[in-house]
């Protein structure tokens, strides 16, 4: 029997003699068929759902989070729709509804009691302050999972101690010759080089793996309402930037952010002070990084007392992870650009006290598709290949010509 790669950790970790492995693939293989035939009986919702983040686009990943696979629920008396993927027994809502302020709350509520009717828990995630604002503490216990930087593009001015950093790196990346140029046109050429900019970012992310429906890599989904910013040194593409708009709010969410892991130093910094300065020009009154997960920053002003135990877990998470996503290295990145405040992000979940492991459950899926599964795995394979490439580098007495390949991920 074929065996994906995905699933060695289960063997690897002791779980399962063939004939449990067997029955547990089997049950996973008919559950992906019968989803994707589901899927394929649906139409298709993107054009609805675009229309609607055009209008009252409030999270900064309400246009991300429209992408293949993701499901529509809405409801005849509101103009609007909540954008989830089932995991599980969990149906995950991706940031907030995308619905009008005065709306946001009853369409999460009346999906919310949908969910339940059909035996399902229902999260939002990363919901907004304003949505956890709106909802009632009885319907949605929040968590705070981290925090955005935002940028109050008509005053933002960094200057002083506070922007030391941000300085050192634009400086670095101005001496090395990277220059960051506004695009344009995206034609075949520039999709070409940004694929393989993204294969080798990828390739040293410490998570050893690609992302899933969440924080999915895919700058060019919707390119008709995204920016692009490329980095530049003798016209090699060295890092490239995608921006999301957030119509609500009249601001843009600066969503990837990328490298070569050759590029000179300080190019990610470039890229993203050239961006701000850029829609600051255009007259962009607010920007944002986007999340920082597990970052304290934020004010504190939702009540999150419900679930303590939780909240520890998450912060434990930040340690426990560390080796999977550099969480802090990405907070202290954000925060290197001085923003003008951070607003905090969280879960919303229905009460219950079996319902907060299973939505994180369904959370780390929506990262990672194959789930912890896949992470674990993917960080072992990665290790031994580095081992491998260690055992196979030359020592330092042999001349560059006789060294072997390097091995590429």
């Amino acid at each position: 029997m074929y065996i994906p790669i995905r699933q060695l950790w289960w063997l690897a970790a002791g779980g399962g003699a063939a004939a449990g492995y067997g029955a547990r693939y089997m049950k996973a293989r008919i559950n992906f068929a019968l989803a994707e035939r589901r899927r394929q009986r649906t139409p298709d919702p993107t054009g609805e759902l675009l229309r609607l983040q055009t209008l009252y686009g409030y999270n900064p990943h309400s246009l991300v989070s429209i992408a293949p696979g993701a499901l529509l629920w809405s409801t005849p008396d509101i103009d609007g729709a909540v954008i989830y993927s089932e995991f599980g027994s969990v149906w995950l809502a991706a940031g907030d509804p995308l619905a009008s302020r005065e709306d946001m709350a009853e369409l999460a509520r009346q999906f919310a009691a949908f969910a339940k009717k059909k035996g399902r828990v229902a999260a939002f995630v990363p919901a907004s302050t304003e949505l956890a604002k709106l909802v009632s503490s009885k319907q949605f216990t929040p968590v705070k999972v981290g925090a955005s930087p935002y940028f109050d593009l008509k005053t933002w001015n960094p200057r002083g101690d506070s922007a030391k950093k941000l300085r050192a790196g634009v400086n670095q990346a101005r001496r090395a010759g990277v220059k960051v140029e506004v695009v344009s046109t995206v034609n075949e050429k520039l999709k070409a080089e940004t694929a393989r900019l993204c294969l080798r970012w990828l390739g040293t992310r410490r998570a050893g793996t690609t992302f899933g429906w969440l924080v999915a890599l895919d700058p060019f989904l919707h390119a008709d309402h995204k920016k692009y910013f490329a980095a530049r040194v003798d016209g090699e593409l060295v890092g490239f930037l995608a921006a999301s708009p957030i119509p609500a709010r009249k601001a843009w969410y600066l969503e990837d952010v990328l490298r070569l892991p050759d590029a000179p130093q300080g190019t990610a910094t470039l890229l993203v002070f050239e961006a701000l300065m850029a829609l600051k020009a255009e007259g962009v009154p607010v920007a944002t990084l986007g999340t920082a997960p597990l970052a304290t920053e934020g004010t504190e002003d939702i009540a999150c007392g419900e679930h303590p135990m939780i909240e520890r877990t998450f912060r434990a998470a930040s340690r426990k992870l560390g080796a999977f996503y550099n969480f802090d290295g990405l907070r202290r990145f954000k925060g290197k650009f001085v923003p003008s405040w951070w607003e905090s992000e969280y879960i919303l979940s229905q009460p219950g006290v079996t319902i907060p492991p299973r939505v994180g459950h369904a959370i780390v899926r929506a990262l990672v598709p194959g789930g912890l599964t896949q992470l674990l795995t993917r960080q072992v394979l990665r290790i031994a290949r580095q081992n491998v490439t260690k055992t196979l580098r030359p020592s330092s007495k042999v001349v560059n010509r006789t060294q072997p390949p390097k091995l590429t991920s």
